[in-house]
């Protein structure tokens, strides 16, 4: 399945790179994105589709979330949606960032 980053995705990882400088926490945009490539490309998706539906204002209606590990931090919060043959990613989120 193709894995399609649409430009709130990549804005939404610079927004984080921008975070954790203000943490004193090097950058993360580029590991993280091969990390969440990786995660969707392994999943079979004709048995389970990963994460659970969630609302989110202005976004469309058929986002799911899914919790992506990166080593022994919290998770990150991956915001996507799936169509026939691929999935779009919308937002990442850490859990520490300010709620959507």
């Amino acid at each position: 399945m193709e894995i399609k980053w649409r430009r709130s995705a990549i804005q939404s990882l610079l927004d984080l790179d921008q975070w954790r400088e203000t943490i004193e926490l090097p950058p993360i945009a580029g590991y993280l994105k091969r990390i969440i490539q990786a995660y969707f490309k392994r999943q079979d998706f004709s048995i389970y589709i990963p994460g659970r539906q969630v609302l989110i204002r202005k976004m469309p209606v058929d986002l799911r979330m899914v919790l992506v590990s990166v080593g022994k931090s919290d998770p990150y919060k991956v915001f996507y949606r799936m169509t026939r043959d691929h999935v779009e990613i919308f937002l990442i989120r850490h859990p520490h960032q300010k709620p959507l």
